[in-house]
């Protein structure tokens, strides 16, 4: 089989399934399994959905391959990887469910139980879900059935962390996954200072010198504090000062984040009010992401992602960020602000604070953080310790059940 893929990499699609093993379709009279995997009568509402991401891999596979959009009919006609679409929509659709199945087999494995919280909100995933998809109902799909498929995503992850979680057998302590953080991310503030105009013509040597001061000149200024932290919090009078610089100079500064504040206001004994505004010291930082040779996909407001390309030759904006990555992750001190020559029309002025520093419970140590690094440092290994159980099961075709539910025989395209 394919190397397992992990269900709940998209959330969305995996609440819209059907019913758990061993239980009685609420779709279709007649339905009836569509497999039978290592003992487990998988439905065919199961298979239905699977059918349905299949046709959607499928044809966004051959809308980039034509670089237009096929109808239903054309995908119908098409072959891929030599294949009917039929047979490779079918081929994906059991895979899933085999994917499905080697979960749930495992969730048992280890003696799991869903807590009443995470099945409140399998439900609200479904429900929502649901009402978005028009095909869902028109296929035969239940809201009944979703909810049970939704619980899923919280079985599979009770799975990775029974495995790689703080206790787990093949997990690290928490004090290595503070390193693999450290080692994998870094926090930054970085000042763009450009040599361009604003209609992204390369300025004259004199202007472009003249800049190149004025950043020299701000490192100069953030360094001279005395601390890391002291320096970090420099760093944003110096962008007031840069930004009171362009404005002078009438250009726009697209994009440019704002430095957040909190105002408190208190009231003394006495009945007098006070009011102190306090600038945020993480203003405008952001982590960057190690570069590495496997896309990641992540937000940008949280997290830059940065791809080292070694298929196909960089583009220059590619190769300008793949280096300013190395820079700081092999060659900028912590706490020292540096000016970096980005690319023939812009610099940087940045710097590097310690990202541990952050790693409070209320801050970049929150549970939502340390699962998302205990996923990425272990997603491999969990896909590889599943992909290998997967193959270890039987699976037992129904082929009644494959011909009365072919892909092209479906409901697959959203009504309009």
């Amino acid at each position: 089989m394919k190397k397992f893929k992990k269900i709940t990499a998209a959330a969305v699609s995996v609440a819209i399934a059907s019913t758990l093993f061993g239980c009685t379709p609420s779709y279709g009279s007649g339905s009836t399994s569509a497999m039978s995997i290592d003992g487990y009568d998988v439905p065919a509402g199961l298979f239905i959905y699977y059918s349905m991401q299949g046709y959607t891999e499928a044809s966004n596979l051959l809308n980039e391959q034509n670089s237009t959009t096929l109808k239903v009919k054309d995908v119908k006609n098409s072959k891929i990887d030599s294949l009917d679409s039929t047979d490779w929509i079918q081929n994906k659709a059991t895979d899933y469910c085999l994917d499905f199945v080697t979960i749930q087999k495992e969730f048992e494995a280890i003696g799991g139980e869903l807590d009443p919280k995470d099945i409140d909100e399998a439900e609200k995933m479904a429900a929502y879900y649901y009402v978005q998809d028009s095909r869902l109902d028109e296929n035969g799909v239940s809201l009944d059935t979703m909810e049970k498929m939704a619980q899923m995503t919280y079985m599979e992850k009770a799975v990775f962390n029974y495995y790689y979680g703080f206790e787990g057998s093949e997990g690290c302590s928490e004090e290595e996954l503070k390193d693999y953080f450290d080692e994998n991310y870094a926090r930054i503030k970085y000042l763009e200072i450009s040599l361009a105009d604003s209609e992204g013509n390369q300025l004259g040597e004199d202007e472009q010198r003249e800049l190149r001061k004025m950043a020299e000149k701000y490192a100069k200024q953030i360094n001279a504090k005395s601390g890391e932290i002291q320096r970090i919090q420099e760093f944003e009078t110096v962008k007031e000062n840069y930004d009171e610089y362009v404005s002078a100079q009438t250009t726009t500064s697209e994009g440019a984040t704002t430095t957040t504040t909190t105002t408190t206001t208190m009231t003394t004994s006495s009945g007098e009010t006070t009011t102190t505004t306090t600038t945020n010291p993480y203003a405008n930082e952001r982590l960057l992401q190690k570069a590495t040779t496997t896309t990641t996909n992540s937000e940008e407001s949280e997290t830059s992602t940065v791809d080292t390309q070694t298929e196909t030759a960089e583009t220059d904006d590619e190769k300008n960020t793949r280096l300013f990555n190395e820079f700081v992750f092999n060659e900028l001190p912590l706490g020292e602000a540096q000016v970096y020559d980005y690319s023939d029309k812009m610099i940087y002025v940045v710097i590097r604070g310690d990202l541990r520093e952050r790693m409070t419970e209320d801050d970049y140590w929150s549970e939502d953080y340390i699962s998302n690094l205990q996923s990425m440092k272990y997603y491999e290994d969990f896909v590889a310790l599943l992909d290998a159980k997967a193959q270890k099961l039987t699976v037992e075709k129904n082929s009644k059940a494959y011909r009365r539910y072919e892909p092209f025989k479906l409901v697959l395209e959203k009504a309009e």
